[in-house]
């Protein structure tokens, strides 16, 4: 379209938002290109925000009665009636299909399915559609509500001399075409806008697979604008929504390399544009907004509270930042899961926090005030009043942001439309009704000028370009398959030629499609990937007609890797791996820890020990890993220390010995059991069922050994090795028959074996330690106990077979080849420890030895910046952090 025909008094309606943006920033570059200093705004308007001002204006002069319904709304309704619905009970989401069925109804009226073909329809599917269609007119008609997908049937559309012309649409609904002509009929002058076509070079080039298809798209377009700064251009990918992420990650390895030698994606990229509506409840500032509401309306755990401490968009973020998270930190280390507004507040004014502690009082003042119950527009009020009193959205919000805000304003008026449906509700569920409303509204705010636009086939319709690139034009995606409404009659879904209702006519659409899009740009790329996870791809057969070309000249420049190593300046190399020596008789911090982690990597027990370096804990809802091993470890020194010993356990039968370690389990989580949640009081039901099990599992084979008596439980040793003393606690030491000692320590992991134990820099050195802690003249037999489904069991090392049932003596099958006796093991572990503690008295800060395997469970990769080094051969792939 001629941005000159965007004249005062015609009204220009767009399909999209984001088309109305790209027209009004090309109409204020072509001003700017005339000389002009102001020059009036044009009235680029959407479909919908055409209907709704008709709607309006009609109101006004008495034409039209009734209510307009937010789109946001009917959809909430549509949700509820659904949910309501027998057929749906035993379906897991019934929500989503009441917002599929929304859908449904929107098609049905744009393409003018009338409600008596709704009966003619078999299944069941179709026959829980018209009966939610009909309670939901029943609901309109009742409150006098005014659907969207209804307006196009009003009898006044517009007015004498109204100018309107529509841009962008490849093809209008039936509903669409009947309201235009009605809008001529009234006297309006109406024209739908050609398409500009350009005879520019088209041509379809091949790529190995996806992201070598995107990478070579990025350069094509970085060639372009090197040329060509003031060029527009895009890039078109079918299923950008999807693969938003992914198409960010690659075209910023080329458009913006900085994002990539920082190490992580730029979060809202100046060098080119996505054109993705995201949901409104995404945008951080309004995540924000929600997460005040979840915080206020239920209890606050760790995760809502980290997040409020994190906030930017909360008052004086900026001033107690630091403060904030040494705040975030300490609860993730020391608090309860659920700790309460009210703590929180208490703690942020202890912990040095005293402005967001005012935020919260003044939370906790509004909330007193609340009613148990109101409807969704009273709700809205209150809510208002709420975010203003903890300081949202906070200071200095660009461009975007304040879009947003003004999105989250009308979303909530928007709330306040569904009284009549929703009724009176809790402060909890009206905040779970508007988090639900904000994740199904979709926002875009205005385009920021930009000139490359990474966009969809769909919405960059009635876009004109320099030079388009089109990516995955895959047969399988041109044309994609049929797939027709689910709700709606399949025969009038063919007679009204609905988009993807026959295979037909999704050919059709695609080739039309296409046809657009080679029209509208001199440049025109299309490129196919040959493979997608190894397996073969065919170019669309919308191609045969179209010439196969060689892939477009490439950006010149090397990636942003080579450029920085071809540019480095000739360096020294020299390597710092050593920390000051510990000074005599300093205190050692870690214990058994710290020799793990010098075995693993010097530089982490350096760094965690002596510097203090932790990665924040993550909060978790159930029990994690260490949490799990340290819930086993107190249920079992619980259980033996009553018990005594071998002999009171043998005098249990399996009733007793279950009621013991439910006594047991029982009473270590009596705490946790008081202030925790329901859904956490489910999963510690399932994790003390599964620790009840295992634990009698290991009790069992208690009960197969031999005679024991217990010598120690928990108990605290010392040792002194390789300058260092070392300060350990022994899960449990049991006195065998023959008088000598057995060590024993639990595990829940599945890496207790006794191969953990060998080599020079042994993987779990703590039971070689503990054997120098007892003293090693007095130990005949070590052994992880393992908690663990399928594999509980006591495994490890004996001086003789019969010593301790089970474990494995010297000479017999699995016993470690490079110890030809126990008594020269206990020489070389020694050996081994007394090496590490020196390691780490020295100050020896190397990296790890064995990344492949030390760098799996370690959060300090920026700190010790291992990937730039030359230790790994290949990217760490970070294992399971």
């Amino acid at each position: 379209m001629d941005t000159n025909s965007l004249r005062p008094g015609v009204t220009a309606v767009t399909p999209t938002r984001r088309l109305a943006h790209w027209l009004r920033a090309r109409h204020d570059d072509a001003c700017l290109a005339q000389g002009l200093e102001v020059w009036p705004t044009p009235d680029i308007i959407t479909w919908a925000d055409l209907l709704r001002r008709m709607f309006e204006a009609d109101r006004l002069e008495g034409r039209r009665p009734g209510r307009w319904l937010p789109e946001s709304a009917a959809r909430l309704v549509w949700e509820r009636i659904a949910e309501r619905d027998p057929a749906t009970v035993t379906l897991v989401a019934p929500d989503l299909v009441g917002r599929a069925a929304y859908e449904s109804w929107r098609r049905m009226h744009a393409y003018c399915i009338p409600f008596s073909a709704l009966d003619d329809e078999p299944g069941a599917e179709a026959d829980a559609y018209a009966r939610w269609a009909r309670q939901y007119a029943a609901w309109l008609s009742e409150h006098g509500w005014l659907d969207p997908s209804q307006t196009t049937k009003a009898e006044h559309p517009g007015s004498a001399g109204t100018e309107i012309t529509f841009v962008g649409f490849d093809a209008m609904t039936p509903a669409q075409e009947a309201f235009v002509a009605q809008l001529v009929v009234t006297g309006a002058r109406v024209t739908i806008a050609a398409p500009t076509a350009s005879a520019g070079a088209v041509g379809w080039v091949e790529y190995p697979d996806r992201e070598a298809e995107l990478d070579a798209a990025a350069r094509w377009a970085a060639a372009r604008l090197d040329g060509q700064p003031a060029a527009r251009l895009a890039i078109v990918v079918p299923g950008l929504g999807l693969e938003r992420d992914q198409v960010r990650r690659t075209i910023e390895r080329v458009l913006v390399p900085g994002a990539m030698l920082a190490g992580g994606s730029a979060p809202e990229s100046r060098g080119f544009e996505i054109a993705a509506a995201r949901s409104l409840a995404e945008r951080p500032l309004i995540a924000a907004a929600l997460d005040v509401l979840s915080a206020c309306t239920g209890r606050a755990d760790q995760a809502s509270s980290s997040r409020l401490l994190r906030s930017a968009f909360l008052g004086s973020a900026a001033s107690e930042s630091e403060a904030r998270a040494n705040l975030d930190a300490y609860l993730r280390r020391e608090e309860e899961t659920y700790l309460g507004l009210a703590r929180l507040a208490r703690l942020a004014g202890e912990r040095g926090c005293p402005e967001f502690a005012g935020l919260l009082q003044r939370a906790l003042a509004v909330i007193e005030a609340w009613p148990r119950s109101a409807v969704p527009s009273r709700w809205s009020q209150l809510w208002f009043e709420l975010l203003t009193a903890v300081g949202w959205p906070g200071e200095g919000l660009d461009g975007n942001e304040h879009q947003a805000r003004l999105r989250w304003r009308e979303l909530l008026a928007e709330f306040g439309a569904c009284d009549d449906f929703v009724g009176a509700l809790g402060p909890g569920d009206a905040a779970a009704l508007a988090r639900d409303l904000a994740s199904g509204t979709m926002f875009e705010p205005q385009e920021s000028r930009v000139q490359l636009l990474v966009i969809d086939p769909e919405t960059c319709a009635g876009m004109r370009f320099d030079g388009i690139w089109v990516c995955g034009m895959e047969a399988a995606r041109w044309p994609g398959p049929a797939s027709p409404d689910p709700f709606l009659p399949r025969s009038w879904q063919q007679l009204r030629s609905m988009p993807a209702a026959t295979a037909e006519i999704a050919a059709a659409d695609a080739r039309r499609l296409l046809e657009r899009l080679c029209s509208s740009a001199e440049e025109v790329v299309l490129s196919v990937p040959q493979f997608e996870d190894e397996a073969p791809l065919l170019p669309s057969a919308l191609l045969r007609d179209l010439p196969k070309g060689m892939p477009p000249a490439r950006w010149p420049h090397p990636a942003p890797a080579q450029a920085v190593l071809l540019a480095r300046p000739p360096m020294e190399r020299i390597v710092d791996g050593e920390m000051p020596r510990i000074g005599e008789g300093a205190a050692s911090r870690g214990g058994v820890k710290l020799i793990e982690l010098q075995s693993a990597c010097p530089f982490r027990a350096q760094a965690e020990l002596r510097l203090g370096a932790r990665p924040l804990e993550e909060v978790e809802l159930g029990i994690d890993a260490s949490g799990r091993g340290e819930f086993a470890h107190a249920v079992l020194a619980r259980i033996w220390r009553q018990l005594g010993g071998q002999d009171a356990l043998r005098r249990l039968d399996e009733c007793a010995r279950r009621a013991l370690v439910r006594e047991a389990i029982d009473a270590e989580l009596a705490s946790a059991r008081r202030v925790n949640s329901p859904v956490r009081l489910h999963l510690l039901d399932l994790e003390s069922a599964w620790l009840a099990a295992r634990i009698l599992e290991l009790l069992d084979a208690d009960l197969a050994r031999g005679d024991f008596s217990l010598e120690a439980i928990e108990q605290q040793w010392s040792v002194a090795i390789g300058g260092l003393t070392l300060d350990l606690r022994i899960d449990r030491v049991d006195r065998l028959e023959n008088g000598e000692l057995a060590v024993l320590d639990y595990k829940t992991g599945g890496d207790a074996d006794a191969g953990a134990w060998l080599g020079e820099r042994p993987r779990l050195p703590q039971l070689p330690l503990y054997v120098e802690a007892v003293g090693a003249v007095r130990v005949s037999a070590v052994a992880f106990g393992r908690v663990r489904t399928g594999e509980t069991a006591y495994r490890g090392l004996a001086r003789d077979a019969g010593s301790f049932a089970g474990l494995t003596s010297p000479g017999a099958r699995g016993w470690p080849k490079e110890f030809a006796s126990w008594d020269e093991m206990l020489l070389v572990w020694r050996r081994r420890l007394i090496a590490l503690a020196a390691e780490h008295v020295a100050g020896d800060s190397r990296l790890a030895p064995d990344p492949s395997q030390a760098c799996r469970y370690c959060h300090l990769h920026a700190l010790c910046r291992i990937r730039e080094s030359d230790v790994v051969g290949e990217p760490l792939d970070g294992g399971d952090e």
